[in-house]
């Protein structure tokens, strides 16, 4: 069963996912000899990675770290709203490595070269490129790597990154990782705050496909563990 963690407010929420996202890179360096850390937007993981560039900069061999990101939207590479550009900012002191998607050509180009840009990481022994760590958010309609409820980046692939086009949400056109990708996660941690994300929470806790529980559910399966960390608010209704 997927372990969930409540947290009474943000702060003490990124707290708690800097700390265990030390804990399982200094695992994976210890049994591998290098770690692959794949990132998440939002406001409560930017928070999570500031604590973690100011207060874990020197309890990690972050140069055999590498970053890679779970989706990005198309367009401008320094726009406020290109993921790569507002984390990569954070955690501009840590000496990793860097998977860095282009954001600026067609989704389809980009999805290519993106998975061209994967297929360069250690492979578990499934073949697929592992991924120690995947932080995953969550969206008020259950999304999670631009992987959206009824849409066809749900549709079954042998991708490892797929193009999204009309997109639910803007930007319309993005890139993100499969589901087939994710069996190469060892580990997921799932980070949500705030109420209008309780229903699709609860939803997906409770069995229903939502991309997010698809996620967890593939990671769960084929990994080691599944973390949810979420603040009051967010939490599951009883």
């Amino acid at each position: 069963m997927d372990s969930l963690f409540i947290y009474g407010g943000k702060t003490t929420l990124a707290e708690a996912v800097a700390l265990r996202t030390v804990s399982i890179l200094h695992h994976s360096l210890k049994v591998h000899g290098d770690a692959v850390w794949v990132l998440a937007g939002g406001s409560t993981p930017l928070l999570a990675y500031d604590m973690i560039a100011t207060k874990y900069a020197n309890k990690l061999d972050w140069a055999n770290i590498t970053i890679v990101m779970g989706d990005e939207r198309m367009g401008p590479a320094k726009s406020p709203h290109n993921n790569w550009h507002t984390i990569s900012q954070i955690l501009s002191s840590l000496p990793t490595k860097k998977l860095q998607p282009i954001s600026t050509i067609d989704a389809k180009e980009s999805a290519i070269d993106y998975e061209k840009k994967l297929l360069s990481l250690p492979k578990k022994r499934n073949g697929l490129p592992r991924l120690d760590l995947v932080w995953l958010g969550v969206g008020p309609d259950g999304h999670t790597l631009s992987l959206f409820p009824e849409h066809a980046g749900l549709s079954p692939t042998d991708s490892l990154v797929v193009p999204i086009h009309d997109s639910p949400k803007p930007p319309s056109d993005r890139i993100g990782l499969s589901l087939r990708a994710l069996l190469g996660a060892d580990s997921a941690m799932i980070i949500a705050t705030g109420k209008d994300k309780r229903v699709a929470i609860t939803a997906a806790l409770s069995g229903k496909s939502l991309p997010i529980a698809l996620a967890a559910s593939v990671v769960a399966t084929h990994g080691e563990r599944v973390e949810w960390f979420m603040d009051e608010a967010s939490s599951p209704e009883k």
